[in-house]
């Protein structure tokens, strides 16, 4: 299977006084993404932690639509919104690699030759 897009959580250190909820959240994050997996709508979730707290984790997928697909799940929202309580600069984003960040750069270079900056 191709992964050519990522979901990427970043988060910092717990809110004090909810560290158990943080340490919670992350438990659920790492069981819930590695169903997803198991169901083949992911790949298994890849986590950084940094040495003095906070980190990251990386989910890969097929496509933006599967990543969105898992986000609308009630369960991913509830973690979500369980994040935002529990640690300091919980937010996410979306990555784009292999054949789709190639598209996207050939678009790129396009625009920017026709306005004359490439």
């Amino acid at each position: 299977m191709t992964w050519n897009t990522a979901l990427v959580f970043h988060y910092g250190l717990p809110v004090p006084g909810r560290e158990a909820k943080a340490m919670e959240a992350f438990a659920d994050a790492q069981m819930l993404y590695g169903k997803f997996a198991a169901d083949g709508m992911c790949a298994e979730p890849e986590t950084f932690h940094h040495l003095f707290g906070g980190g990251m984790m990386i989910i890969r997928a097929e496509s933006l639509e599967k990543l969105f697909a898992m986000l609308e799940k009630e369960e991913s929202k509830r973690l979500i919104d369980l994040c935002t309580f529990a640690v300091h600069d919980f937010e996410f984003t979306f990555m784009q690699t292999g054949e789709l960040l190639m598209e996207d750069m050939g678009l790129y270079a396009t625009v920017g030759a026709e306005l004359g900056y490439l």
